[in-house]
């Protein structure tokens, strides 16, 4: 038994391992007459100020930076039971204007990503970055409801909230930058961003829409959020299922009522936005909720930007930034930070 043990944690071992010795990196730039030109903010995308962004008391204090909760009022309804948008500001304690890394969550899903890059990237700074990490609760997407609901007319008021959660996430999101270039201890030029899965997406729509977001990594995104909708498995699968059998919908049926409200938040709406040079993304060859044809996208829009893709599904994309993954994601997307910040 306990040879069996050793052989399968070998096993596994050796899986990934080659996992990440195996990834490739696209870095191809086309000649399809792709010029950048500086976001311009989507008159669909407006917001107004809603209060100030509160800090509280350091929660504890690390080798360079003090952990300090963040707090503000949302520019929209945001689910939160207060309506308010929570975070934790790795400030760091050393002179100067420094650098600043945003990393967005995966509403409602794991924490584990965003968690181990914000801590992770502030140490590897030692002190020469600030990182905001902006906290996922409640779900975008109530997933269990949307699953279950047997009024059709419920559901399209649930799904239709959830879309404007998620377009309300993209704004707050630029409140934040509103106050952080107001900071002394940002330098305002070198304000960047980061996304896992729903995360990258809207990482993609805030870059479309913020020039002064001068870089960005999306990690196990895509565009075309309405495939995204129709194809990914999981929770959102399973939402999908629901309708399509307790509503009569066809498939089309359901991608199309995505289509038609994504709107401002689409990436694909804003080619020639994106500086690929300043863009990096991490994807998975074989992911389960991203289709490929999302990924192709989300490359083609942003001028085919340096691309990584490993041979891993879409949660499992995610043990790459883990010891089990020998850290390799995370590697990479430190050394781009450095290298464009």
């Amino acid at each position: 038994m306990k040879r069996h043990a050793i052989r399968v944690s070998c096993a596994l071992a050796l899986c990934c391992l080659n996992a990440c010795v195996a990834h490739y990196t696209r870095d191809q730039r086309t000649d399809d007459g792709y010029v950048y030109a500086p976001p311009v903010a989507s008159e669909d995308l407006d917001y107004s100020a809603n209060g100030p962004v509160e800090l509280g008391p350091p929660l504890r204090t690390l080798r360079h930076h003090d952990a300090i909760p963040l707090s503000y009022a949302s520019s929209g309804a945001n689910g939160h039971a207060r309506n308010r948008v929570e975070g934790l500001y790795l400030r760091s304690r050393l002179p100067g204007a420094k650098k600043l890394l945003i990393v967005l969550p995966i509403w409602g899903s794991s924490q584990y990503p965003p968690r181990k890059i914000s801590h992770g990237y502030a140490g590897h700074s030692g002190g020469d970055a600030h990182v905001i990490w902006l906290y996922g609760e409640p779900p975008l997407f109530p997933w269990e409801t949307l699953w279950s609901t047997p009024s059709e007319e419920e559901w399209i008021a649930i799904a239709e909230d959830s879309l404007e959660r998620y377009r309300t996430a993209v704004n707050d999101t630029r409140r934040l930058i509103d106050w952080l270039v107001t900071r002394e201890e940002v330098d305002s030029d070198r304000v960047a961003i980061i996304g896992f899965s729903m995360g990258a997406l809207a990482a993609a729509s805030i870059m479309a829409n913020d020039p002064r977001i001068s870089a960005g990594v999306y990690m196990a995104g895509g565009a075309l959020f309405s495939e995204v909708m129709a194809q990914c498995r999981g929770k959102a699968g399973r939402m999908r299922e629901h309708a399509l059998e307790a509503y009569g919908w066809s498939l089309d049926d359901y991608r199309h009522f995505f289509e038609e409200r994504t709107g401002a938040v689409e990436p694909t709406h804003y080619a020639g936005h994106y500086d690929p040079d300043r863009i990096l993304i991490i994807d998975a060859r074989f992911d389960n909720c991203i289709p490929r044809d999302s990924r192709e996208a989300l490359w083609e829009v942003t001028g085919y930007p340096e691309r990584i893709t490993m041979p891993y599904r879409h949660k499992s994309a995610f043990l790459s930034l883990t010891p089990l993954g020998l850290n390799f994601a995370r590697g990479i997307i430190y050394r781009f930070f450095d290298r464009v910040l």
